[in-house]
């Protein structure tokens, strides 16, 4: 498999987990401030950040 065919694939992959996370997030930011679970909204969006900036590496490579 050529470079960038691997790296389109990850890049799926990375949009593919950054909807997750984001559809979660939304999901739990929806529920009642009391029924939130801070710990885990603060995980999530540390994990759309490091996919974002996976994101931003794929494409770099890709634009090579």
């Amino acid at each position: 498999m050529t470079k960038n065919k691997e790296y389109r694939k990850q890049l799926q992959g990375q949009y593919r987990a950054l909807e997750e996370h984001l559809e979660k997030i939304a999901g739990e930011s929806s529920k009642p401030p009391e029924q939130q679970r801070q710990g885990l909204i603060a995980k999530w969006e540390k994990t759309v950040a490091v996919c974002r900036q996976q994101i931003a590496k794929l494409e770099r490579r890709l634009s090579q």
